[in-house]
């Protein structure tokens, strides 16, 4: 950030990825003004105005490119495996405490904007009034109050239990009311205990009062789909993204549907496929092998069906890449074993599905932020929108698993005091030793 009186902070790079899909530049710069852009290009034609005194930082051989989006989190969570039913015994205040913890973690990771998923009643609203009183720095939050529900239905203990067109269209009204930037509905059942994991949850008369309520203001629409037909009852509604975007048939059986993606190619709906989440459950199953040296029976059939699901879930996002899906990355942190500060893990499953890793990148930047809706304000480095950077020690272009090595992180054109590497190290979950995973 510019001192003393200087106007301008000049951040320069061996190499500028700006996020809009082109090749990245060779020796590239960006120019900050306040917490704006106002150029980014080659080195040698972005400088400061005559007279105007800029702070120039310099990294070279390092990345500059737009700060990561992560488009699902669950900022409430520990992400040690416990469920989300067990969460919602904690008062709101720990909630919203935690809720602070894990958003730092994020952004000191370099996910500069973050997209919640469903919290507890109104935790993220009333950390985001922390947030723009100073009293604590967090990421750009897009939010949604709680999740839209069902009676019984996934989520619906953190406050959105609704029944019916009626119920459903008012209790929009109220989530918009009170700031929500965009709905979360769980269009089938999930892990609460309560849902019908493969069954729709609402019909499509509820589903179309919601989209068209949250339309109507102008509020892009999001659906957490386990099932093919909860995939289908949400285009039926013109939901904007699917989440998930699981093809189960209601047996639980496995049936990739071409005609149900071509259908959210021509909608242009977005697909959210919270890959990582999958394997980190894999991931502490064969942790838990390697430091006691064995599995119980049950846990080792557990982790043999979890292995076949992940390898499913790659191969039928490859299949929608193929077909022209855009997916997105959205790491579903911190649901179960998934724990915040760990987004570039969902972005290099990405990746294993089929993106080059120059598209993994435009998935946690660009089309990122045009899946959200901030495709005005970040995403993109470009002159007049926000000055969310962040500095990589690497190419991750090139090699995805250099999304890794953040240098240094700026939100709204202030360097993000991170603390110490060390510190910001021991937040990444380190995969178990020879998983192959």
């Amino acid at each position: 950030m510019a001192t003393n009186a200087a106007q301008f902070t000049l951040v320069r790079a061996g190499k500028l990825v700006d996020g809009r899909g082109g090749p990245s530049i060779d020796r590239g710069a960006a120019l900050i003004k306040g917490s704006k852009l106002v150029a980014v290009g080659r080195e040698r034609d972005v400088v400061a105005p005559d007279g105007a005194k800029a702070e120039v930082l310099d990294y070279p051989g390092m990345t500059l490119m737009p700060g990561m989006i992560d488009c699902h989190t669950h900022n409430n969570g520990w992400g040690d495996g416990r469920p989300g039913d067990e969460l919602a015994f904690y008062p709101d205040e720990v909630l919203t405490l935690q809720a602070a913890r894990n958003t730092r973690r994020a952004l000191f990771t370099g996910v500069t904007t973050l997209r919640e998923n469903g919290p507890k009643n109104m935790t993220m609203f009333r950390l985001r009034d922390s947030v723009n009183a100073g009293v604590t720095q967090a990421p750009r939050m897009v939010l949604c109050g709680r999740a839209v529900a069902i009676i019984g239905g996934h989520m619906g203990y953190f406050g959105g239990e609704v029944t019916g067109p009626n119920e459903a269209r008012a209790y929009t009204c109220q989530l918009i009311k009170e700031g929500a930037d965009y709905i979360k509905i769980t269009a089938t059942g999930g892990s609460t205990k309560t849902s019908f994991r493969l069954l729709p949850s609402f019909n499509v008369d509820e589903l179309l009062a919601i989209t068209d309520e949250a339309h109507k203001f102008g509020k892009l629409t999001a659906t957490h789909c386990l099932s093919t037909q909860g995939i289908v009852n949400s285009l039926d509604a013109n939901v904007d993204m699917i989440i998930h975007c699981v093809f189960n048939e209601t047996d639980g059986t496995n049936k990739f549907r071409p005609e149900v993606v071509e259908r959210i190619v021509k909608a242009g709906a977005v697909v959210n496929p919270t890959l990582h989440v999958f394997r980190a459950r894999i991931w502490s199953l064969l942790n838990k092998k390697a430091q006691l040296g064995a599995m119980t029976p049950d846990e080792q059939a557990r982790l043999d069906q979890d292995r076949r699901y992940f390898d499913v879930r790659i191969k039928d996002c490859g299949r929608m890449i193929e077909m022209g899906a855009r997916l997105i990355t959205g790491s579903d942190s911190s649901w179960g074993d998934y724990q915040l500060g760990n987004t570039p893990y969902e972005t290099e499953c990405l990746t294993m599905s089929g993106y080059s890793a120059a598209q993994g990148v435009q998935s946690i930047t660009g089309w990122a932020a045009q899946a959200l809706g901030v495709d005005g304000v970040t995403g993109t480095l470009e002159a007049g929108k926000e000055a969310d950077l962040v500095v990589i020690d690497g190419d991750p272009t090139k090699d995805i698993r250099d999304l890794w090595k953040v240098r240094d992180v700026f939100l709204a054109g202030g360097r993000v005091n991170r603390g110490s590497e060390e510190s910001v190290a021991a937040q990444r979950q380190v995969p178990p030793p020879d998983s192959g995973w």
